[in-house]
């Protein structure tokens, strides 16, 4: 059974990935912080290592060995909050993966490594829909910190190491905490119905933005383990765009809320582009993935998932 490594394994992205492998029949270790009161492993997971990998000598208790694959997900991931710490976005983003690299190398394993990007960084003036030649744009220290990492990425392949680079674009689905659109948005909603507020506060709905399902995210990095070509870069994302009225519009529909909206000028972003999306032609090729789970679903799960909260 080939072993899999997954850092940030109990987050977001995480526990559907461990899930995903799992299925496939793989061994999968997660690397993640301490646990939270309450937390479980995600399931599926043979290992859970606690490891600070801002540490060189944490990363350290990593064992390398009979590992095939590392699927690197931990890192800062939102990037409204990468303008008031631009600095320490592209410390740890860059540390992280650098610790990795470097310790996989002083145990003399070179396992394929899927480092994960992000659809944040293309120039929001580029030609739709975006493919992997799309000129990239320093919009964001987030978006610096990806290519940052990227670069990194590109450095390790020239030390022996097969790396795939893939460029997710938004994704949503259940277990997604507050930060990002549609959680933000479907919290508040479920908050109305328990009587907790009175209205929706939101920013700016006009932008459009490239939605998929996490589970189909964390099925095309499976993919990329797997048939991902060493140095080469991947979108992944649905090939369509919907506004934030739509995505708020679809919550309140499948929700059945009628909750009043209001504008709320301190959620405006400094950079909000008005319309992206892009082509996973490139993935499907060398793949054969597709989004399968269609947005209606998405977001009906999305809501269960926070009525299900407390």
């Amino acid at each position: 059974m080939a072993k899999v490594l997954v850092t940030g394994a109990n987050g977001f992205v995480g526990n559907h990935l461990v899930r995903e492998l799992a299925d496939a029949g793989y061994e999968v270790v997660g690397v993640g912080g301490p646990k939270l009161p309450g937390m479980k492993d995600p399931e599926g997971l043979t290992e859970y290592l606690v490891v600070d990998l801002n540490n060189p000598e944490e990363v350290a208790q990593i064992d390398f060995t009979n590992v095939t694959g590392v699927i690197h997900l931990a890192g800062m991931a939102a990037v409204g909050p990468s303008f008031d710490e631009p600095l320490k976005y592209v410390c740890v983003n860059v540390g992280l993966e650098v610790n990795l690299f470097e310790e996989a190398t002083k145990q003399g394993q070179k396992p394929k490594f899927v480092v994960i990007s992000s659809g944040a960084l293309y120039d929001p003036k580029a030609t739709m829909p975006i493919t992997e030649l799309s000129s990239v744009l320093s919009n964001s220290p987030y978006a610096v910190s990806k290519i940052g990492q990227e670069e990194m990425g590109k450095y390790y392949a020239t030390r022996g190491f097969e790396v795939v680079i893939a460029r997710p674009f938004n994704h949503i689905g259940p277990g997604q905490n507050l930060g990002f659109l549609v959680p933000d948005f479907t919290k508040q909603v479920v908050d109305a119905e328990r009587g907790e507020c009175e209205k929706i506060m939101v920013g700016n709905l006009e932008a459009k933005r490239d939605y998929t399902d996490v589970r189909d995210i964390a099925q095309a990095y499976r993919l990329l383990l797997e048939k991902g070509k060493s140095g080469e870069t991947y979108n992944i994302c649905s090939g369509t765009s919907r506004s934030g009225q739509e995505m708020l519009d679809l919550i309140r529909e499948k929700a059945g809320s009628s909750v009043p909206v209001e504008q709320d000028p301190t959620r405006m972003r400094p950079s909000d582009t008005p319309d992206i999306f892009g082509s996973h032609e490139k993935l499907t090729a060398d793949t054969g993935w597709q989004p399968e789970i269609p947005l209606d679903q998405t977001i009906s799960d999305v809501i269960a998932d926070w009525r299900s909260r407390e």
